[in-house]
């Protein structure tokens, strides 16, 4: 499968501890680190053609893999992670991570993201399980997203049809991959958006242990 597509790092037998937060898991078969929709595309269609199964992984933050590793190809989307402002909007990569997020959305003096500044993990992993912290969901600030379902095809969905609920949303009830999402947030005060997320980073800090695997 490595000769199939050399614009893409495919690693062979590598140990998933060296990527999850926990720094648990055995061998992926295939750990494979697309950089764009085209190549998660081209990678899920080899994969249907050959009936390999297959993973996402996101960037591994809320994992605890077995020391037997999984088998087949694990997808990790840590290199898919673009941030693009789109006036008071963020298009974001489902690799980016979502505290890398909040601080564009404070460059940019956009107000709405605060709570997520201490979430670890990716964007992609947060729409999924709507996370949040402190009195705010992903819900909150999330327009749309676009997810490559297992058969090929790249859908939309808007917030509607996401059918979020509590650390719920849809993509939990099928295979897909979460390509990127829109949040739509509003002009702010810089200062104010700064203090209040430096806020909660201190009270996430006093609650966990952050300089241990987690």
């Amino acid at each position: 499968m490595i000769a199939q597509f050399p614009e893409i790092a495919l690693l062979k037998d590598e140990p998933l501890l060296n990527y999850t937060y926990t720094k648990t898991g055995g061998p992926a078969d295939i750990l494979a680190f697309p950089k764009t929709a085209e190549e998660a595309k081209q990678l899920l269609d080899y994969c249907r053609e050959q009936a390999i199964p297959w993973i996402v992984l996101g960037n591994a933050s809320n994992l605890i893999v077995r020391d037997g590793g999984i088998r087949g190809v694990v997808i990790m989307l840590s290199e898919m992670n673009q941030i693009v402002v789109d006036g008071t909007s963020l298009i974001v990569d489902a690799g980016a991570k979502l505290i890398d997020t909040t601080y564009v959305a404070l460059h940019e003096s956009l107000t709405g993201f605060e709570f997520a500044c201490g979430i670890p993990g990716s964007v992609g992993g947060a729409v999924f399980m709507n996370a949040g912290a402190y009195d705010g969901e992903i819900q909150d600030v999330f327009a749309s997203c676009d997810v490559l379902l297992a058969d090929g095809q790249i859908v939309t969905y808007t917030k509607e049809e996401m059918e979020f609920a509590y650390r719920h949303s849809k993509l939990q009830e099928q295979k897909m991959i979460i390509l990127s999402s829109r949040f739509d947030l509003t002009k702010g005060d810089q200062e104010q958006i700064k203090k209040r997320m430096d806020e909660l980073t201190e009270l996430r800090q006093l609650k966990q242990p952050l300089e241990y695997p987690s």
